[in-house]
């Protein structure tokens, strides 16, 4: 997959987890879509999660906002797309995943390592991860 244009239906998966809702501040010259994985960087601003750079996954973007406006984040179980197709296997459960791109999770970290949070469960239309409950 590729970093989102638009806000995604990204469905929730109940499980009785941890859910937690936080706003933050969209950063200069970003955009956060609605239903996109959403981290904050290094001045506590959100933005779209990638790969790349000294982030923390907060949860998944409940508003899309753009720079300078506040958009809500939701941290739980959520259905992301997995980096390919039969990349993630039962024997992934309970593992660290890790982010490609806002909508698309991996099992290799890259360069920086961001993780997006633990592999809760694989459907077949994509990896159930729960993201934005803290250090994993």
């Amino acid at each position: 997959m590729s970093a989102l244009t638009e806000a995604r239906d990204t469905r929730e998966i109940a499980a009785g987890g941890i859910h937690y809702t936080r706003e933050f501040t969209v950063a200069s010259g970003s955009t956060v879509y609605a239903g996109g994985i959403t981290a904050v960087n290094s001045s506590g601003n959100a933005i779209p999660a990638t790969s790349a750079g000294a982030i923390t996954v907060v949860g998944r973007a409940e508003n899309t906002a753009s720079g300078g406006e506040t958009v809500r984040t939701r941290s739980g179980m959520f259905l992301y797309s997995p980096v390919s197709s039969g990349a993630f296997a039962v024997g992934d459960l309970n593992k660290t995943c890790y982010v490609k791109d806002d909508q698309t999770v991996t099992l290799t970290g890259g360069t920086a390592a961001v993780v997006a949070g633990i592999v809760r469960d694989v459907l077949p239309d994509g990896v159930v991860a729960e993201i934005g409950n803290g250090a994993h």
